[in-house]
């Protein structure tokens, strides 16, 4: 009722939840149904829907508390757009000043939200990151009343590394490390050529896209993935190389130039950041462009260059392409 939801629609989908059941496969053998004691199952298609109109209200709580004043959102430039809090399923980022007044309202508020609809936030899956400049008594104030780890960086947010340093080749290491794992539960050998080059193009070459789509991967990683992929291709194994019969960038011509149509990670990387800058100058009002541009000082018009002694990696990458 505290959401907003109509009553008829209410009664709707606890029907469904409360009217759900299910029947557990017993060496292949169904057994009797019964009614789970936390409602619709995990994987249920009403499952996202239910969570989405929950986290849209706790979104509308601290949109209220932003509107009377007592919220302060954070802004990344003067002029820049002021930002409280992104939501991606159950994964969240709230954003405030670091004040023990602000922190209690944010605990009033989380409070809220889980009294009403029976969600609990887990502390050992929730932590809080602070800028710099802080002093030591607030820190210690604020975790002490959620309860949360303070960390020195954010980590992953929805598969994605956020960076906060200098960017090396050891930083992306963990991308290696997935296409590494990946080729260790393989047999090259018990594999043909044209079955190696299919697994090449469309599992191994393909494990970089995701983080290749917001970042500029060094060459040294992308050197060092290809360099893997070739010995996988011909044959070779862990620590093991074979001779490349043909030459790597022959391997990479189009088939229609009598190549095998791989593409070069670098390639594909610079495509990604192309489609990020196109982004930046058609989708004005889209979040993250009002983000960089105020930031960056990009107002109307395309700069001359944005290339900044001070700025994001993803700014920096923009600026080499």
């Amino acid at each position: 009722m505290a959401v907003g939801v109509p009553e008829f629609l209410r009664k709707v989908i606890m029907s469904a939840i409360s009217s759900s059941s299910m029947q557990i496969l017993w060496n292949g053998v169904p057994t009797q149904k019964f009614k789970p004691a936390r409602g619709i199952r995990q994987g249920c298609p009403l499952s996202p829907y239910l969570f989405v109109l929950c986290m849209d209200w706790l979104g509308h709580l601290i949109k209220s508390n932003i509107d009377i004043g007592r919220w302060e959102p954070v802004k990344l430039s003067r002029s820049g757009p002021a930002i409280s809090h992104l939501f991606f399923a159950d994964d969240l980022v709230i954003f405030y000043k670091a004040h023990i007044d602000q922190a209690r309202l944010l605990k009033s508020i989380l409070d809220q939200f889980c009294d009403v609809l029976g969600h609990k936030i887990s502390t050992r899956k929730s932590n809080i990151y602070f800028s710099k400049g802080i002093v030591d008594s607030d820190r210690e104030q604020i975790v002490n009343l959620f309860g949360f780890q303070e960390v020195q960086n954010l980590g992953f947010y929805l598969g994605v590394l956020l960076l906060h340093n200098r960017v090396t080749k050891s930083t992306f290491s963990f991308v290696v490390d997935k296409v590494r794992s990946k080729l260790n539960s393989w047999d090259a050998r018990k594999l043909s050529i044209a079955g190696r080059v299919t697994l090449a193009k469309s599992v191994l070459l393909s494990i970089p896209n995701y983080f290749m789509q917001s970042m500029l991967i060094p060459k040294g990683v992308c050197a060092e993935i290809e360099k893997m992929v070739r010995h996988f291709i011909w044959g070779g194994s862990e620590g093991q190389s074979k001779l490349s019969l043909v030459a790597w960038d022959s391997i990479c011509q189009p088939r229609s130039r009598e190549g095998l149509g791989i593409r070069q990670l670098n390639d594909q990387n610079t495509s990604f950041l192309m489609k990020i800058g196109f982004g930046l100058v058609s989708k004005s009002s889209a979040l993250w462009v009002r983000v960089l541009r105020a930031k960056y000082g990009w107002k109307e018009q395309i700069l001359d260059s944005i290339n900044k002694s001070q700025c994001s990696h993803l700014w920096r990458s923009l600026s080499k392409i």
